[in-house]
């Protein structure tokens, strides 16, 4: 059997509560914010944003650990949060889940002990090169089984986030996966609609820096989920090209929007069009997957892109949904935002799914 003294735990499902920030590290950019819990709900009071550099996070992993930590450090330091304890995410295609069943009624050992004989034969890595957790999710009803999530990442992965998060100066005391912090942070945003979402689904549709991500919510849970290869350095490197000059300049004018007249005319609304058929091409593959659903009842977008002016009605017009500028912070959320942290709204769902678990 596994050694059980080497389970080596991502602190996916937290036996602990700390009081952290959620630092969310995208290709892009770092997100950072800090929520408290209050009556009611929660308080969103800091936050903040910061680029990183055009290859310090690739395909989903940090590949310059200097350059994401400074840009981590910078982050914390205009959010003026004295916070030095955080919760970070792995990306979900660097994580492996599986679902198994055990007797109810095993003790914390018992279990332990069981989900390591599972886990030594169904995750795809050897034990000793992984970072794992798991919860009980369902069941335990009289005579029935637990179901257990178990949930894996290679340790190199895991090692590179925590040590960005020490070399900023801050302690990684949760290493989540990004699947299931959207999925938490769907649940702010869920909330705002102002109606029951039972049975009904709702896809989620995330504009990165280099890819788009479209995930869709049944009952809160995601039951498909899709990248594509579309996002806003497209922009940037237009906006580079045409006007000669460097990434980093390129990016920073796209933010502020001081280009010149032709820029609208010229990139910004041929760049909104490819957005809308991104969108349209995105839900037409989500319907065609075999998943049990006819129909889309609507469709959140959020991310860098979505800030576009007038992006959501562009995109209903091609996708034929209802579609919405996903706002975690909007009234229903659960969340009390300032004015300064609202501003970054489609921007920090992931992050406030990450900071609830920090938010004492």
């Amino acid at each position: 059997m596994p050694a059980r003294v080497t389970l080596a735990r991502m602190s996916l499902f937290g036996r602990r509560k700390h009081q952290a920030l959620g630092i969310d590290i995208g290709s892009a950019g770092v997100k950072v914010l800090e929520m408290s819990a209050v009556r009611g709900g929660y308080r969103a009071d800091r936050c903040a944003f910061e680029p990183l550099p055009r290859y310090a996070v690739v395909e989903h992993g940090i590949s310059d650990l200097e350059a994401t930590s400074e840009a981590v450090r910078r982050a914390v330091s205009y959010s003026r949060s004295a916070r030095r304890n955080a919760v970070v995410a792995v990306s979900q295609t660097h994580a492996v889940s599986r679902t198994i069943s055990l007797p109810a009624g095993l003790s914390d050992r018992e279990m332990e002990e069981q989900v390591m004989i599972e886990a030594a034969q169904q995750i795809p890595h050897p034990l000793d090169e992984v970072n794992l957790d798991y919860r009980v999710t369902g069941g335990a009803r009289a005579g029935s089984d637990d179901e257990v999530m178990i949930t894996a990442c290679r340790k190199e992965i895991v090692e590179d986030y925590t040590a960005v998060m020490e070399l900023a100066g801050l302690r990684a005391v949760i290493v989540d996966v990004g699947l299931f912090a959207m999925e938490r942070g769907y649940e702010f945003v869920a909330a705002t609609l102002g109606e029951s979402l039972e049975g009904r689904a709702i896809a989620l549709m995330d504009f990165g820096d280099v890819s788009t991500r479209l995930d869709l919510f049944v009952d809160g849970a995601v039951i498909y989920g899709r990248d594509q290869n579309f996002g806003g350095r497209i922009l940037t490197e237009n906006i580079r090209s045409r006007y000669g000059i460097d990434y980093r300049e390129a990016e920073a004018l796209k933010r502020t929007g001081d280009l010149p007249q032709n820029y609208e005319a010229d990139l910004l609304a041929p760049f909104r069009e490819a957005m809308a058929r991104e969108a349209a091409r995105g839900m037409e593959f989500c319907l065609s997957a075999r998943h049990g659903v006819e129909h889309v009842d609507a469709l959140l977008i959020c991310g860098g892109c979505a800030q576009i002016p007038d992006m959501a009605p562009l995109i209903e017009s091609h996708v034929g949904v209802p579609t919405l500028i996903a706002d975690p912070f909007a009234p229903g959320s659960g969340i009390r935002a300032s004015k300064l942290v609202a501003r970054y709204a489609p921007l920090m769902i992931k992050a406030a799914g990450l900071a609830v678990r920090g938010a004492t």
